[in-house]
């Protein structure tokens, strides 16, 4: 197990890909941003279940939920009557397909994939536990991504935080708690279903185009 945590990458595709099918947790977020004084902070539930099958919820009730299904990723607005669709079309920018899987970027389930995405700068021992600096491995990721820290714990690999620093100097950090390893979990807890027809429906990466 050390020699794999020494590689690096290596440690955290194959310990955390391989300990769970499923995996839960309770989650903090702080956000900091240049333009504010103070961090905002929103606490929250996770939910994963290989091989990227995941839910965000931010808020109780929920303010925010990120669900990802086979062919997109939707983030929900539920007070607000809210949806932002991105659809992993096979000619979407590698760039951006990058960017719409951060949500999962702490739970590997593919090492060369992972390879393939992410440089390792830096593995240090901080507090009992081990901390990877990431960075996008293509030019045109880091232009929306500078850096990617995932923190595990040592004594059994738990993953305790991730942190996503943006070029504009702002950072996203989810620290992790109440882990729950292979808990069951429902097909349905990987949709989300309205009557989408009163809702307000944007496709971001469409628009762009």
């Amino acid at each position: 197990m050390k020699l794999l945590v020494r590689s690096g990458l290596s440690a955290i595709a194959v310990l955390l890909a391989v300990s769970a099918c499923a995996w839960s947790a309770d989650v903090v977020q702080t956000r900091a941003l240049p333009s504010l004084t103070r961090p905002l902070e929103a606490t929250g539930r996770v939910w994963f279940a290989v091989p990227n099958r995941f839910r965000w919820q931010l808020g109780d009730p929920a303010r925010t939920v990120a669900v990802r299904t086979a062919d997109e990723l939707l983030v929900v607005y539920p007070r607000l009557q809210q949806v932002e669709r991105y659809a992993f079309s096979a000619d979407l920018d590698p760039a951006w397909k990058q960017v719409l899987a951060l949500l999962e970027v702490g739970f590997p389930s593919d090492a060369a994939a992972f390879h393939e995405s992410y440089e390792v700068l830096k593995t240090e021992s901080v507090d009992g536990a081990w901390r990877f600096h990431l960075r996008p491995a293509s030019d045109a990721a880091r232009r929306m991504l500078a850096a990617v820290r995932i923190q595990v714990a040592r004594d059994d690999y738990r993953l305790l935080a991730t942190e996503l620093v943006f070029p504009d100097g702002s950072t996203m950090r989810n620290d992790f708690s109440h882990h729950q390893i292979d808990p069951p979990m429902d097909d349905d807890l990987f949709a989300f279903s309205a009557d989408w027809q009163d809702w307000s429906q944007v496709r971001p990466l469409e628009d762009r185009k």
